[in-house]
């Protein structure tokens, strides 16, 4: 092979590859992509939290361990899923979210006081009825706690998730469209960052042709990354092609 002939193959090889690099990839999961996109603060499955409720008056809970409710609620005759334990799991403090705050042990953090990084026509300061949320999870790292929770919704509203994160003793809402605790990455100084999404194309919400991601610091306003995601076929968000601006 000729210098010039082994030249101009290393240069096609090398040129494929940047192509390679450069093409855009095809995602069905959020979760996946933000768990493609590395430094995640949160990472594993997490930990489903169960939802007892009182009888008469009616009190509903979502917890990691039963006590909390029989020690709210001492004389209430409580229903519970029958796998859900007296105590949580080992080396997890109890954790319960009762509507209006988040309690992590012996701490207590109410909506109110949450630093609220939500649009404005999202109100995640304000309580939440316990039986309006078809599911919640949690996840921890160090001191730090993440819950996500799912409205008992139907259609476009399943894309809302309410996030809430405990990070260095700070009570965080972040934003819902397409939230996760998966989202939330590693920044220095013992700071994070997370997705502030938002649709594009003329229809928006109706029928999307992407979505724009701008991840934020901690401090809700300084940008370190955005990605822009298009929507192969427009209005299904669910498939979608992701690139780094």
């Amino acid at each position: 092979m000729s210098i010039l002939t082994r030249c101009l193959s290393l240069f096609i090889g090398a040129s494929l590859s940047l192509l390679a690099k450069a093409a855009p990839v095809q995602f069905t999961d959020y979760r996946a992509f933000y768990e493609s996109l590395g430094s995640n603060l949160f990472t594993g499955p997490g930990i489903e939290l169960a939802k007892p409720c009182s009888e008469s008056p009616r009190h509903c809970l979502w917890v990691n361990a039963m006590r909390p409710a029989f020690e709210r609620y001492d004389q209430a005759q409580w229903s519970a899923p029958a796998e859900l334990a007296l105590s949580p799991p080992k080396g997890l403090p109890e954790i319960v979210f009762d509507g209006e705050a988040l309690t992590i042990g012996q701490q207590r953090w109410p909506l109110r006081d949450a630093n609220n990084f939500a649009p404005p026509a999202w109100r995640t300061n304000d309580p939440v009825d316990p039986e309006n949320l078809a599911s919640a999870k949690v996840w921890r790292q160090g001191n730090s706690t993440c819950v996500e929770m799912q409205y008992v919704s139907s259609g476009r509203g399943v894309r809302y998730i309410h996030v809430l994160l405990v990070h260095e003793q700070h009570l965080y809402a972040l934003p819902p469209l397409f939230a996760s605790c998966a989202g939330v990455r590693r920044a220095p100084q013992n700071q994070f960052s997370y997705p502030d999404n938002s649709y594009l194309g003329p229809e928006l919400e109706n029928n999307p042709l992407g979505l724009k991601m701008d991840y934020l610091l901690s401090d809700g306003k300084t940008p370190v990354a955005q990605y822009l995601l298009h929507f192969p076929d427009p209005g299904n968000p669910y498939l979608f092609e992701a690139q780094r601006q």
